[in-house]
């Protein structure tokens, strides 16, 4: 008990005095688990409610490479999460944005462009960018590229636009009718927010950086500022209630930060927030954000030219997949040992064609099932046939023909569909696709008690 009155100290000082650093006084504190395991022997609290909750302060983005992300959470980041950490460089509020361009690298580029820290703006800065936003009948496949870093783009909204890149016009409309909750044909600012809102922002843990103390032990157990979230969040509606726990922590509540203004809200709701958005003018937004993305990874590849080669088509393919080095390579050498001097590359009109197919990969899967749960190989004419049953349209016999190059392992003219869906599913969502993870456990919880009360 005599840990706990010490912990209630600590966050009862930090809400009566602002002058103080709360870093600073938490530093100087017994260890979290510590008061986790003295609440639960000697309060009776029902421990399987509670959680160990561990900061991220660093992702591994490559063999020896650590890049601080500096974002307070309390759960593993999500490779989505870790993607817009990655690539955000804007900070207004202790709260991580992208700019327009962040999102455009994040889509296109394996790594972020080189930077020291994220740039961190203050009110007026933040007017001053969201001014250069257009309003949306002046939008165009050049919205984001136009903006550069003149704007900012939340967390939610990252997840929305990605959202958007991979779904076809018929989940699409699904996607519309789930914003218009009134159900009256046009999508309002309001309900627009419901859904934004439901995703948290990622915070920034810059104000709660500090170097450890000497002594400090360093395990799994030890206590860390940004922990304090857990702490206020787990006792304060017993020690202090009607207090806001992110009024000590942040400068904005996640109240307050839901309601900010954002690029994409002024784009699409106007700067007085009353513009309305019917199904068509959605769907123009969704065609310009696809068509930009297509536009910039194929120039990307084309270096100045009209057309991509069938290698750097394979390449183009074959990023953001989840494969391993040997396969990619293989992938990439099938490709050249099967290409002439007189094969022709791919055009702008024949990858945006082939970028559509992907978007509607779902129903190509389905269309195709039969052949899949049968393990059927089928040749270069079933293969074209069964995208144009899900399409409408038929794909280049050029781009057929390099797909079969890439997925046709033996050269006798036929394609394994499962290997084929399972890489281009990879490709569609650009390697972002949620993994489960492992959950906490009683028995992660019970050893981190007793080694914390074996120290005392």
């Amino acid at each position: 008990m005599r840990r706990i009155r010490q912990l209630e100290g600590v966050v009862s000082r930090s809400y009566s005095s602002h002058q103080g650093s709360f870093q600073k006084q938490f530093n100087r504190q017994i260890r979290l688990k510590t008061a986790v395991a003295a609440v639960a022997a000697g309060v009776g609290c029902t421990i399987a409610a509670y959680q160990v909750v561990t900061p991220v302060r660093s992702v591994l983005l490559g063999e020896g490479e650590t890049e601080h992300l500096q974002a307070q959470t309390n759960h593993k980041l999500t490779k989505r999460e870790l993607r817009f950490l990655q690539f955000a460089s804007i900070e207004h509020d202790d709260v991580i944005y992208m700019s327009p361009m962040d999102f455009i690298d994040s889509l296109t580029l394996d790594a972020p462009r080189e930077r020291v820290y994220r740039r961190v703006i203050k009110e007026k800065d933040m007017k001053n960018i969201l001014s250069k936003t257009p309003p949306f009948r002046h939008g165009g496949n050049h919205f984001f590229r136009n903006l550069d870093q003149n704007g900012i783009i939340s967390y939610s909204e990252y997840i929305f636009l990605l959202t958007l890149l991979t779904k076809s016009k018929a989940a699409f409309k699904i996607a519309f009718l789930m914003f218009d909750e009134d159900d009256n044909g046009s999508v309002e600012r309001d309900e627009f927010l419901l859904i934004r809102n439901l995703t948290s922002a990622l915070r920034s843990t810059r104000r709660m950086d500090s170097t450890p103390p000497p002594n400090a032990h360093d395990d799994s157990c030890q206590i860390d500022p940004s922990d304090y979230q857990f702490v206020v969040s787990r006792f304060s509606g017993r020690l202090f209630s009607g207090v806001d726990a992110y009024s000590v922590m942040f400068a904005k509540s996640e109240e307050e930060v839901k309601k900010q203004d954002t690029t994409l809200l002024l784009h699409l709701f106007g700067i007085r927030g009353n513009s309305k958005l019917t199904f068509n003018q959605f769907q123009v937004f969704y065609e310009n954000l696809q068509e930009e993305i297509m536009e910039i990874e194929f120039f990307e590849f084309a270096r100045g030219k009209n057309t991509i080669s069938p290698v750097d088509f394979a390449r183009l393919v074959l990023r953001y997949t989840i494969v391993n080095q040997e396969d990619y390579y293989k992938y990439i050498n099938r490709v050249q040992e099967r290409t002439t001097a007189e094969d022709k590359g791919v055009t702008l009109e024949q990858w945006a064609r082939f970028s559509r197919f992907l978007n509607n990969l779902s129903e190509f899967s389905s269309a195709v099932r039969l052949y899949v749960n049968s393990n059927m190989p089928v040749s270069e004419p079933e293969f074209a046939r069964a995208v144009s049953c899900t399409i409408g349209q038929e794909l280049d016999p050029v781009v057929v023909s390099m797909i079969f190059r890439i997925f046709d392992e033996n050269d006798d003219g036929t394609l394994s569909y499962p290997e084929f869906l399972a890489v281009m599913t990879d490709r569609l969502h650009r390697g972002l696709r949620g993994r489960l993870e492992k959950p906490w456990s009683w028995r992660s919880f019970k050893s981190c008690v007793i080694n914390e009360l074996s120290r005392n």
